[in-house]
């Protein structure tokens, strides 16, 4: 349950009941319709409106993959039983470089700014020490500032500056590569 300020005239804080778990093959059709909404409210990320361009049975695929990896997690945060975000760890397969993965997460516009980021990431990052990864890597788009301010709380440091990594509209986006030793 996470407290926050509603804004509201009245000054009330009001609760959220989330439940952050591991993704299941019947939240495929769900996962499709978050990676659509996000995609459409933000243009920091590598799929738009479109979403990621998978079908239902793909995505089953992948999240059967995530579940039965000892590395590699998806998780889901539910909010009054509708998937509001998801988050993963995913390792690269070789064997040289099996003690880092990538991190990723994502959340409905609604619902950012009142700490479910934090917790989601809290929980990958609990994961990726419990099974021994060691560097945590990812790409965040150079103007999205709410994202570093929550990858840098979380101990992220930038590492380097991709020139031109997303182009949207005719306009071209940096993005930064941020890593955390764990």
């Amino acid at each position: 349950m996470i407290p926050y300020d509603s804004n509201e005239p009245s000054g009330d804080w009001i609760e959220i009941d989330t439940i952050i778990r591991q993704a299941e093959p019947n939240d495929a059709r769900a996962l499709l319709g978050l990676t659509k909404l996000v995609g459409k409210e933000t243009d920091y990320l590598t799929f738009g409106p479109e979403g990621v361009g998978l079908t239902v049975a793909q995505e089953m695929d992948l999240i059967d993959a995530f579940a039965t990896s000892q590395e590699n997690i998806m998780l889901v945060v539910e909010v009054d039983g509708q998937i509001i975000g998801m988050g993963n760890i995913a390792t690269f397969g070789s064997m040289k470089q099996s003690h880092v993965a990538e991190i990723g997460l994502s959340l409905i516009k609604e619902y950012w700014g009142y700490g479910i980021g934090s917790l989601l990431m809290e929980d990958l990052l609990d994961f990726s020490k419990n099974v021994g990864l060691e560097v945590i890597t990812l790409e965040v788009v150079t103007e999205n500032k709410r994202a570093i301010e929550l990858y840098k709380k979380f101990g992220f440091e930038i590492v380097g500056t991709l020139k031109k990594r997303l182009k949207h509209n005719c306009s071209y986006f940096d993005s930064y590569v941020m890593e955390l030793l764990l």
